[in-house]
């Protein structure tokens, strides 16, 4: 039996301006039988802080149909070749990410995250970063470009947001994306019951893990990335969980149902009482 509803958020990288704050961060709800969109005002804006639009259709039935085991076919998660990493882990002097890096930490300490964390270099944008998501079992579950200012550290978002993922080059069609915790593969080298920490940022896990490297910093990618489904690799781990400002209420519920499911978490508030931006992160408040 498979289960799945009438209306799903589009899963391609298309982006339309969002219809609360005009932002060209829209992701659109389409029929998942004809792939076409049902209006300009369902959807999602991925700005989930500074914005939060996120409309549903009124009516969203659920289509269950019955399928014979012969004929089901189980879609399974797609891995980048493991030799991506050493492909892509060369050119550090014309990298962004790593020149902003050694702005402020040694060398040593600034080799001793590349390796640890796998940190690439890809030409897709000039002075640009891969970020690769690999799990407990070395598998590579993708890779995603990011581009920083190598002054600042900050994200270019302009003239647009600087974000893409390896697999949507053209010879990796068909490519299924299935994420995981970045820096998960760091895992074996840890014991169960120790702490570990978990931001959104990968460039904060990084940083993080450089001023306070006796735990573990592990990165979601993304706010709606932490979820129980990506954490529970780490179940068995005592789990401390830094949120952006501002989205602290959100994790902490999050947190309270993992609890509720065997999790030893917590969440974190020192971001909310302090005068900083939100959205603001533990690298903002460092430096």
């Amino acid at each position: 039996m498979k289960d799945k509803y009438k209306y799903i958020l589009d899963t391609s990288s298309k982006k339309y301006h969002c219809p609360n704050c005009n932002k060209k961060t829209f992701v659109r709800f389409m029929d998942s039988e004809t792939k076409q969109y049902i209006n300009n005002i369902d959807g999602r804006c991925d700005r989930e802080s500074k914005c939060g639009y996120f409309k549903k259709p009124n009516v969203n039935k659920r289509i269950t149909s019955i399928v014979s085991n012969c004929n089901t076919k189980r879609i399974t998660p797609t891995y980048h070749n493991e030799n991506v990493i050493s492909t892509y882990g060369k050119d550090y002097k014309r990298n962004h990410f790593v020149t902003y890096l050694l702005k402020h930490f040694v060398p040593f300490d600034v080799k001793n995250a590349i390796k640890k964390y796998f940190i690439g270099t890809t030409s897709h944008w000039s002075g640009a970063t891969v970020f690769w998501q690999v799990d407990q079992n070395m598998k590579v579950k993708a890779g995603k470009i990011m581009l920083y200012d190598c002054n600042t550290g900050k994200r270019v978002k302009k003239p647009f947001n600087h974000i893409s993922w390896m697999h949507k080059k053209p010879q990796l069609n068909g490519f299924v994306l299935q994420q995981c915790l970045f820096g998960l593969h760091n895992l074996c080298d840890y014991n169960k019951g120790d702490t570990l920490c978990i931001v959104e940022s990968e460039k904060t896990a990084i940083i993080m893990s450089m001023v306070f490297p006796s735990n573990l910093w592990l990165a979601t990618g993304s706010k709606s990335n932490f979820k129980e489904e990506i954490l529970q690799p780490v179940k068995e781990f005592k789990i401390i969980a830094y949120p952006d400002k501002s989205e602290y209420q959100n994790w902490l519920n999050k947190s309270k149902s993992m609890m509720g499911n065997g999790f030893n978490i917590s969440c974190s508030s020192l971001l909310e009482g302090l005068d900083l931006e939100e959205g603001s992160d533990l690298v903002d408040f460092l430096f």
